[in-house]
């Protein structure tokens, strides 16, 4: 049975995985923080409605970002993280662990209420959650919940995360399980920077090993066969 294959909205991207993404895939984005790699999420949920979970920023302060760079802002429901993260403050709750726990909490419940199709899961940053003061064991939950609702709902679910100096156990268990892996990062050349996307990882799709650079001009402009002057 032929199975239609979902696009990412960036046309060279879905060249490199011969058409783009089996439905149900989840895909960890990872990037220099210098990259600006969260203009990928935006092009992203032009494609179809989107569930966005932002964790470390105001969810006016993306929905002015949509905008700046040409996006449609209407095509996103937030779960918004970051306000009842910190809403928590000076109330019930102070602090440390008994917050993260209840916030992850939060989160499982929003998702395992998602009963749409064919939509996007964006996660704007997964970092976040790894640096929360709880088990190994809840942020493996999380992660399977996560998954769970990238299956079920049978659209494309994209982990945001930052790179840092190392790889942390949860971080490895994550690329794991992850259907796919896009590589954002920033090369020092002798007379500029320049920004590359690899993809190491793509379950059941080809993996031709190719650099696609790529310049933040009012979106993302990609580029297979030169350097982008």
């Amino acid at each position: 049975m032929n199975v239609k294959l979902l696009n990412t909205g960036l046309p060279t991207l879905d060249s490199e995985l011969e058409g783009g993404l089996y439905p149900g895939s989840l895909v960890y984005l990872m990037a220099d923080s210098m990259t600006m790699a969260e203009i990928f999420l935006y092009q992203f949920i032009q494609q179809r409605n989107s569930y966005y979970v932002n964790t470390e920023r105001k969810k006016e302060y993306i929905i002015s970002n949509l905008k700046k760079y040409g996006y449609d802002e209407t095509k996103e429901k937030f779960i918004d993280v970051h306000e009842k993260y910190y809403e928590m403050n000076g109330k019930f709750v102070v602090g440390g662990e008994i917050k993260d726990y209840m916030i992850i909490d939060f989160l499982i419940k929003q998702l395992r209420s998602i009963d749409e199709k064919d939509i996007n899961l964006i996660v704007d940053t997964i970092t976040f959650f790894q640096y929360l003061e709880v088990k190994r064991s809840k942020l493996r939950e999380l992660i399977d919940v996560i998954y769970d609702t990238t299956k079920r709902t049978e659209g494309l679910g994209f982990l945001y995360g930052l790179k840092g100096e190392k790889r942390t156990m949860i971080e490895n268990e994550i690329l794991n399980i992850c259907d796919a892996v896009f590589d954002v990062s920033l090369t020092k050349k002798t007379d500029k920077s320049v920004t590359e996307l690899t993809i190491p990882k793509a379950r059941d799709r080809p993996i031709r090993g190719n650099v696609l650079k790529f310049k933040i001009e009012g979106g993302i402009i990609m580029d297979t066969s030169r350097e982008i002057a």
